[in-house]
C-alpha cells in the first residue's frame, strides 16, 4: 500500500473519504479553539426568524458578517471617503503606519470571530481599517464637526439613527482594541478634540501654554452613544471592552452596584462595631449540621411566572415608576412593583434584542437584562397590561398601537435563556408570587376593587356604614326604652 507523507497529513491513496477526514483533523493544530477568545458571535437562526432586522444592519456593515450585503454598498464609498480625509487631514500619520499596526492585530482579531472568516490576509486588514475609522469619524463629528463641514452622513437625518442602531448590534462589530489602536494614531483637529479644564489653564502662569490634550477614545463614545438616550449611564473606563456592544452594555451594569455596595460596606460596618459575627459563627455551624442531616428544609425553588400586570393590578398590587436609571433596578415592596421608565420606539427594539443577545453569549452572573426581559414577559400579555403600564409612567409606547408593544415584550422571551433559580429578579419573582397567593390580600384587593374604586363607590360605602350605624343606635335606644317601661 502506498503512502506520501507530507508532514503531519498522512495520506492513504487507496481511501479518499479517510484522506479527506485526516486532512481536515490535522489543520486544526494551526486553528486551535480557544472558547475565551470568542467575542463576536452570529444569532442563532430560529432566533433570527422572529424578525431578522433586529439582528441584521440596515444602513452599513461592520466586521465581516455582512461585509458583502448589497443594500449596504452605500457607506462602504462613505468609509473610503473617511478614509481618504483622514489621511489628508494627518499627513504625519501615513497608511502604511495604520496597515503595519493592523496587521499585527489581525490574528487576534481573527480569534474573536465565532465564526471562520474566509478573507484574504489583505480583505481582512482593509475591512478593519476602513470600519474602525468609519466607526471613529462618525462619532468624533458627532461632537465636533463645523457646520461649514459636509458629510453625508449627518446631512441626511434618518442616517444618524439608523447608524447608531447598526452599530449596537452583536454581529456587527470589530473588536474594541482596533477601534483603540486607529484612534490612537488618530490626530485630526487636535486643537477642537481638547478636553484640556478650564480650571487647570487659570492655574497657569501667563508665560506658560497650555497643551491641548486629544479627548479619549471613551469621551466621544460617551457623547456619541448618550443622546437621545434619558436613562444612559456613564461606565466607568474599563479597559476590556469587547466591542462596541459591550461598551454601551455596561451602561445597564454600572448603576445596579453602586447602591448594592454601599448598602453592603456600611451593612457590614455596622456588624463589626456590635461583633455581630462571632455570635453567629456558632448558631451558623449548628444550623448547617443540622441541614446536612436533613432537619432543615431545602429552599423552595423560584417560580418560573408570575400574573399580568392586569391581574397582579386585581390582587392588588400597583404598578409605580421608579426614580433609578438602570432598566433592571426592579423593587418591590408593600405591594407596589416599580420599575424604571422605558421608551418603546422602532431603534428601542432591535437595541433591547441584540443586548439580549449579547449577554447571551457572555458569562455575565444572574443575566440581569435577560431576567428584566423575562419579567417584562411575563406582566405583559395583551394591549391591557401595557396601558396599565402605561398609566403607572413605566412605558412610553411610541408604536402603532398597544397590541404591537405587547407582541415585541412576548416576543423577548425567544431569546432569552435563564436560570430561574439564580437569575437577577429571582428573588421579586417569589416575593410576588408569595404576596398574590396571599388570602388576606386577595380579600383586600376585592374590597378595594368593589367598593373603593371611584370616588361614589366611596362615598356610597360611608353613607352605608354611616346609615347602619345609626339605625343600631336607633336599635339600641328603642331597647333601653323598652327596658326601662318594663321596670
Amino acid at each position: 500500500m502506498a503512502q506520501l507523507d507530507y508532514g503531519d497529513i498522512e495520506i492513504r491513496i487507496d481511501d479518499p473519504l479517510a484522506n479527506s477526514i485526516r486532512e481536515k483533523i490535522n489543520k486544526l493544530r494551526f486553528n486551535p479553539i480557544v472558547n475565551s477568545q470568542y467575542t463576536i458571535f452570529r444569532v442563532p437562526s430560529y432566533i433570527r426568524a422572529i424578525n431578522k432586522n433586529f439582528y441584521e444592519p440596515r444602513i452599513v456593515s461592520i466586521g465581516p458578517y455582512h461585509h458583502d450585503g448589497a443594500h449596504l454598498k452605500a457607506m462602504e464609498e462613505q468609509k473610503w471617503h473617511y478614509t481618504h480625509k483622514l489621511l489628508t487631514e494627518n499627513p504625519d500619520v501615513t497608511l502604511d503606519m495604520y496597515l503595519k499596526e493592523l496587521r499585527e492585530l489581525e490574528n487576534a482579531a481573527r480569534r474573536c470571530y465565532y465564526e471562520r472568516i474566509e478573507m484574504s490576509s489583505d480583505e481582512f486588514v482593509t475591512m478593519l481599517l476602513l470600519d474602525s475609522v468609519f466607526i471613529i469619524q462618525v462619532v468624533v463629528n458627532w461632537s465636533y464637526r463645523g457646520d461649514e463641514d459636509v458629510d453625508i452622513v449627518y446631512d441626511i437625518p434618518w442616517n444618524v439613527p439608523l447608524i447608531k442602531s447598526d452599530l449596537l448590534m452583536l454581529e456587527n462589530q470589530i473588536p474594541f482594541f482596533i477601534l483603540d489602536k486607529v484612534y490612537e494614531l488618530f490626530s485630526t483637529r487636535d486643537e477642537v478634540l481638547s478636553c484640556s479644564s478650564p480650571s487647570k489653564s487659570d492655574m497657569m502662569s501667563d508665560d506658560q501654554e497650555s497643551e491641548p490634550e486629544k479627548a479619549s477614545l471613551f469621551d466621544v463614545l460617551v457623547r456619541f452613544l448618550e443622546h437621545g438616550n434619558e436613562n444612559f449611564e456613564v461606565p466607568g473606563p474599563n479597559n476590556s471592552y469587547n466591542h462596541l456592544l459591550h461598551f454601551y452594555y455596561e451602561r445597564y451594569m454600572s448603576v445596579q452596584d453602586f447602591p448594592i455596595k454601599c448598602y453592603r460596606n456600611s451593612l457590614l460596618k455596622k456588624l463589626k462595631e456590635k461583633k455581630v459575627f462571632t455570635s453567629l459563627a456558632s448558631r451558623l455551624k449548628r444550623f448547617t449540621m443540622r441541614k446536612d442531616c436533613g432537619l432543615i428544609p431545602t429552599k423552595r425553588p423560584a417560580p418560573r411566572m408570575i400574573p399580568c400586570a392586569t391581574e397582579l393590578k386585581e390582587a392588588g398590587i400597583a404598578f409605580k415608576r421608579s426614580n433609578l436609571k438602570s432598566i433592571f433596578d426592579v423593587n418591590f415592596s408593600s405591594g407596589v412593583l416599580q420599575i424604571p421608565y422605558i421608551p418603546v420606539e422602532e431603534n428601542t427594539r432591535p437595541r433591547i434584542m441584540n443586548l439580549i443577545a449579547f449577554e447571551q453569549c457572555s458569562r455575565q452572573k444572574g443575566r440581569p437584562l435577560t431576567s428584566y426581559a423575562v419579567l417584562m414577559d411575563c406582566i405583559i400579555n395583551t394591549p391591557r397590561d401595557v396601558l396599565i403600564l402605561q398609566q403607572g409612567g413605566i412605558i412610553e409606547n411610541k408604536l402603532a398601537d398597544e397590541g404591537e408593544a405587547a407582541m415585541f415584550f412576548n416576543q423577548l422571551r425567544y431569546c432569552s435563556y435563564l436560570d430561574y433559580d439564580e437569575h437577577h429578579l429571582a428573588g421579586l419573582f417569589s416575593e410576588v408570587k408569595k404576596y398574590c397567593e396571599s388570602k388576606w390580600q386577595k380579600y383586600r384587593a376585592k374590597l378595594c376593587r368593589d367598593y373603593f374604586n371611584s370616588p361614589w363607590a366611596i362615598l356610597s360605602f360611608f353613607a352605608a356604614v354611616l346609615l347602619l350605624f345609626l339605625t343600631a343606635i336607633q336599635s339600641v335606644y328603642g331597647v333601653l326604652g323598652y327596658y326601662q317601661q318594663q321596670h
